[in-house]
């Protein structure tokens, strides 16, 4: 009688370990997602800080005093145009770039306030409709 080759896989084995492998890889794609969007948000907040480092520069080389209840816009273009920032590139379309601006408030009642008594809100708009807002200093 003759004996049968079993060297090799049976069709139900293999079919087995397609299937495995087809959960483990849907389970990362969405986990790399979940990472890819919190980082796109992390850089849009690493933008509108140094959107407001840079605006507080601003304010202080040109020497810019706030009367109480007075507030300046500083757009995010100008302050890359001055070099005062890195360029604001966008995290979700990286051929584009982020705009948006500074708005600095004297809340205070007190008419000699300084750079530290103001308030900042950076606002940053990206491609897609992606938006975030920041105050600082942070409450």
């Amino acid at each position: 009688m003759k004996k049968l080759n079993r060297r090799g896989f049976t069709l139900v084995e293999l079919l087995a370990v397609i299937v495995i492998m087809g959960v483990i890889m849907s389970v990362a794609v969405a986990a790399v997602f979940v990472h890819l969007s919190n980082s796109r948000q992390q850089a849009m907040e690493t933008i509108a800080s140094s959107a407001y480092d840079g605006a507080v520069m601003y304010m202080m080389d040109n020497n810019i005093m706030l009367n109480k209840n007075q507030s300046i816009e500083i757009g995010i273009d100008q302050l890359y145009a001055e070099n005062r920032i890195d360029r604001p590139g966008d995290p979700y379309k990286t051929s584009e770039e982020c705009t948006g601006s500074v708005i600095v408030n004297n809340k205070t009642t007190d008419t000699t306030a300084g750079l530290e008594d103001y308030q900042y809100t950076v606002t940053v708009n990206c491609s897609g409709n992606h938006k975030t807002t920041q105050e600082y200093p942070k409450k």
